[in-house]
């Protein structure tokens, strides 16, 4: 019986259910630089939605850029957080392997708001990676891998609170402007490379995702989405 009853705790352990579960707080329990997103992941119970997803993409704000959200009211509070939550998996090495550099990806809002529930989704000349939500210009960079379970579930750190223009508020970054954040090439960190047991590409062999020119000083334009 106890051979028999191993077997199917392997069974079920090695199921795609079991292999695809994730908790994103737990992810972000020992990184307390996004502590305030954190706390409003579970605030708005966008954590809990999140975790029953079979894959997902988590963009989330370091503290100190996180105002724009935690000024807004409770009613557009938990859209704009659950505009954060891509319904696929993403990390650097996908996006830059799309066969075009713009989508449109769906997130865990288009439950209940299929116009708002997207993100754009840019890739400039020179590599540097971009979202932006419905009616803004897309200037949130792509900062960071900060971990990752392939296939699964990724969290990765933009610059920016991507936030519809409905949702703007005098805290925000200005439209049309790129947020400032994200120096150099994006990168995992120590974390997500040991979580996830990405490739870091050398230059030329992939993702480049330079967030400016180094020779000119500026930034190579990002262009419009498509549908992903």
């Amino acid at each position: 019986m106890a051979p028999k009853i191993l077997v199917i705790l392997l069974l079920v352990a090695a199921s795609p259910a079991a292999l695809a579960a994730f908790d994103v707080i737990q992810m972000l329990a020992d990184k307390p630089r996004y502590a305030t997103f954190s706390k409003l992941l579970q605030q708005t119970k966008v954590a809990g939605e999140a975790n029953q997803l079979r894959a997902a993409t988590l963009l989330v704000v370091p503290d100190k850029l996180v105002k724009s959200l935690t000024s807004l009211p409770d009613d557009k509070l938990g859209p704009a957080v659950a505009n954060h939550v891509l319904l696929s998996y993403f990390d650097p090495i996908k996006l830059d392997e799309m066969k075009t550099r713009t989508a449109i990806l769906p997130t865990l809002l288009s439950n209940t708001d299929k116009k708002l529930g997207v993100l754009n989704y840019s890739r400039a000349d020179d590599g540097q990676m971009y979202f932006g939500a419905p009616g803004a210009s897309c200037v949130a960079k792509l900062v960071k891998v900060v971990a990752a379970r392939p296939y699964s579930v990724s969290i990765m750190e933009v610059s920016e609170p991507i936030l519809p223009a409905g949702f703007m508020t005098s805290t925000a970054a200005a439209p049309g402007r790129r947020g400032k954040g994200g120096k150099g090439k994006i990168k995992p960190s120590a974390a997500g490379l040991e979580d996830s047991k990405m490739v870091v590409r050398k230059p030329g062999e992939g993702v480049s995702a330079k967030v400016s020119s180094k020779d000119t000083g500026s930034e190579s334009a990002a262009p419009s989405p498509k549908p992903y």
